[in-house]
């Protein structure tokens, strides 16, 4: 059997929180490592996809425990797995544009021909089989954002969780929960394609927080956690049609006319209005509570299972 530590995204309740959101911490570390040294997904596209997804929830930890751990580190190692991640972005994008494309053709709208949009699509081909052939520049990528990752790791380690129990997490879910709340009600003041990606990234954060304490209730927190789940999809399907625009918008000279161009604008506009609406809806189930009695109710969740 392997000494290695568990990776599981969640407490235990046989640990204490402050180890236990260690350990989170530094499973996504080695996940993260693991992805970019190869041991992960077939693609290299998909190797940066997964390293990328273990670093958002490394950094949604580290905003669960920010008032422990100080305004000053909590910035300093955001910061630095915030920029890996960015690091990574280049092999992934034209994978996702690709994608986004087949997925509005896929929805069933007044979505241009593979023919009208050959040259825009063979230009994302390109940049896409570009990353996968640039072996030496990916191995260098990878061996210097491994170096980051490494330093991040010695960092958490330093990091003293001094509390313990519920007031190490109460504050973070608390201050994420209140946020996502607040971005919610900005959306529907102004769904621009700004506030909708700001929302996203809290819902994103919920999600993450959810998963990681769903042991204290799992019928009822994981129930929600999904929700969470399914409401960050949407609004990521929102975000890469947006990103797919305003990709298409900077190369008119990969379209045959302007036409083909606003022809696949209105069929994202279209999409993204489709996902709005369904986005919206679900959050105002998931954001239905004040910030104050969500914090109490899952407060409450926490002792009960805490003296079980």
């Amino acid at each position: 059997m392997s000494d290695a530590p568990r990776r599981e995204y969640e407490l235990a309740g046989t640990e204490r929180p402050s180890a236990g959101l260690e350990r989170i911490a530094l499973g996504r570390i080695d996940s993260a490592l693991d992805e970019l040294r190869g041991d992960g997904a077939d693609t290299f596209a998909g190797s940066v996809h997964q390293a990328r997804k273990n670093l958002k929830k490394l950094r949604s930890v580290l905003r669960l425990v920010r008032a422990e751990i100080g305004e000053q580190a909590y910035r300093r190692e955001n910061d630095r797995f915030r920029d890996a991640g960015r690091l990574l972005s280049g092999p992934r994008d034209a994978e996702v544009k690709l994608e986004t494309i087949d997925a509005l053709r896929e929805a069933g709208g007044e979505m241009p021909t593979k023919a009208t949009l050959r040259r825009y699509i063979r230009a994302l081909e390109r940049e896409r089989d570009e990353h996968s052939r640039a072996g030496e520049a990916r191995a260098e990528l990878v061996e210097r954002i491994g170096a980051e990752i490494e330093a991040g790791r010695a960092a958490i380690r330093g990091c003293s969780l001094d509390t313990d129990g519920w007031d190490l997490v109460g504050a973070g879910l608390s201050r994420g929960y209140r946020r996502g709340r607040n971005r919610f009600a900005a959306v529907r003041e102004d769904p621009s394609t700004e506030n909708v990606h700001d929302w996203r990234k809290r819902v994103k954060d919920l999600w993450y927080h959810l998963r990681i304490l769903r042991n204290a209730w799992p019928a009822v927190i994981g129930e929600t956690a999904d929700e969470a789940h399914a409401l960050s999809d949407l609004l990521g399907d929102h975000h890469d049609v947006a990103v797919l625009v305003e990709d298409a918008r900077r190369r008119p000279d990969r379209f045959d006319s302007t036409e083909d161009l606003d022809a696949l604008a209105a069929a994202a506009a279209a999409r993204q209005e489709e996902l709005l609406g369904e986005a919206l809806a679900l959050g105002a189930r998931i954001y239905a509570e004040k910030p104050k009695a969500f914090a109490g109710r899952y407060e409450s969740y926490w002792r009960a299972w805490s003296r079980s």
